[in-house]
């Protein structure tokens, strides 16, 4: 149920690049899955600041991914120490997994109990679902639009549909995709003609655009979900790095890999990897980052 390279050619081409990769990872995501990831053993070993500061000067440097006015948050980022951003795409079955499966534990664990915050950036696969534009621009409207409480209750009616089967990849046509949108919406009593007018005019595509553009070219990122967990440098040791960089260890003998970059001004270090993995992936990374 998973699924990173250059790219350099636009992002026609690097998505094409990146469904090779994304449908291994699909292969792979559902071994991960079944397999009991949880058995992993850690070793937190001893840390000091000094091996600290030697792990985050071998590091690469990018930045911080920006936050734009198209990425419904969850928390607030400028309260928490640790940042989690998810790379997703509203047509890509894994991504519904990912939703429906994992994210409900890490929501009230760690979200609600306000220890770290939620990033959704869209990052759709045009090549590998044919209707990945117009779900993206759909639901980016209706964000932009309505806010974040509607989009998340347009969000969970598209996530179920498809958790019964009804995937939008297996609609006949786009316009068979925009009728059921469109039909979703005037339930929730939204105003489907001004919905139209921002989508016929494109209007969110190049943010959408521009925003995975960046994520290609910035963090090598080509499949959904993909993940980037930001944690402040004065809130960790070398100690919960280790245990980390363990649990990422172990998606090798899947096959998967990951990658670690510090922010230019040090303040954050930055672990990347994809996957729609378990909870118990994820709160065995989340529990060492939250617990300075």
């Amino acid at each position: 149920m998973d699924e990173k390279e250059k790219k350099s050619l636009g992002i026609r081409d690097a998505i094409i690049i990146g469904s090779i990769i994304v449908a291994v990872s699909i292969i792979i995501g559902a071994y991960i899955v079944s397999s009991s990831l949880s058995n992993i053993s850690l070793a937190s070993g001893q840390g000091t600041t000094s091996q600290l500061q030697t792990y985050i000067s071998t590091l690469q440097t990018e930045p911080l991914p920006n936050i734009t006015n198209i990425d419904p948050v969850y928390g607030n980022p400028n309260s928490t120490n640790v940042i989690v951003y998810e790379y997703s795409d509203y047509a890509c079955p894994f991504c519904d997994e990912f939703y429906l499966e994992t994210f409900p534990s890490i929501y009230q664990n760690y979200i609600q109990t306000g220890q770290i915050s939620w990033v959704y950036k869209v990052f759709p696969l045009y090549s590998i679902h044919p209707y990945a534009n117009i779900t993206s621009q759909y639901l980016t409207t209706i964000y932009e639009l309505y806010g974040f409480n509607t989009w998340e209750e347009f969000t969970n009616w598209s996530w179920y549909n498809q958790l019964q089967g009804v995937t939008w990849d297996g609609f006949s046509n786009q316009t068979a995709v925009y009728e059921a949108f469109n039909s979703e919406a005037q339930n929730l009593g939204l105003n489907v003609s001004l919905i139209d007018a921002y989508i016929n005019n494109m209007t969110y595509y190049p943010v959408i655009y521009n925003s995975e553009t960046n994520a290609i070219d910035t963090y090598g990122i080509d499949a959904t979900p993909s993940f980037i967990i930001a944690v402040k440098t004065s809130n960790i040791n070398y100690s919960e790095i280790s245990s980390v960089e363990n649990e990422l260890n172990s998606l090798k003998q899947y096959g998967l890999s990951y990658s670690v970059y510090k922010t230019p001004d040090g303040n954050y270090i930055m672990f990347q990897f994809a996957g729609a993995l378990p909870y118990s992936f994820f709160s065995n990374i989340l529990g060492p980052l939250t617990q300075g």
